[in-house]
């Protein structure tokens, strides 16, 4: 069976909020939440996507522009919260509570359906920051926000 082709849609990005929206037609993530529940809501219909049919929330690491929506988002679409453990530490205050929390690995790959996702570490002043190349087995992009430097780590997987 053939793979569908990636889609991604920049919802949010700078320091007033982060929302990535990766979808390959059957699996559809939102890698960070960093926008209120309703405004992230408003943004993906806006762009005809619905917040129903999302798989999985991915965090990157735990700064309120990349969390904000995280909680409300879970608990009203029952979603997995894929983070891992150090952040989830630290955003826990912020988060409330969660349908489910998955927590990864950085340099360990995961899969949320048929999207593999693998975390790898950047340079940024949080807990355990990560960026991620998403895969579907034909393609792959990679996203990383908040790069305070393009270390050979993260040059290497966003090749």
């Amino acid at each position: 069976m053939e793979s569908k082709r990636l889609s991604v849609c920049i919802l949010a990005s700078g320091s007033k909020g982060n929302a990535v929206y990766v979808s390959d037609g059957k699996t559809s993530i939102l890698i960070d939440a960093g926008l209120s529940g309703i405004e992230i809501e408003r943004r993906l219909l806006s762009k005809n996507l619905d917040p129903e049919d999302l798989d999985a929330l991915v965090v990157s690491h735990e700064h309120g522009d990349h969390i904000q929506g995280v909680g409300v988002l879970s608990r009203r679409y029952n979603l997995p919260v894929y983070i891992n453990e150090l952040t989830f530490k630290a955003a826990r205050p912020h988060l409330g509570a969660l349908h489910e929390t998955v927590h990864f690995r950085r340099g360990e790959p995961f899969s949320v359906g048929g999207l593999c996702l693998h975390p790898f570490s950047v340079s940024h002043d949080a807990s355990d920051s990560v960026a991620f190349t998403v895969q579907n087995g034909t393609e792959k992009i990679g996203l990383a926000t908040d790069l305070g430097i393009a270390t050979q780590l993260a040059s290497h997987h966003l090749k």
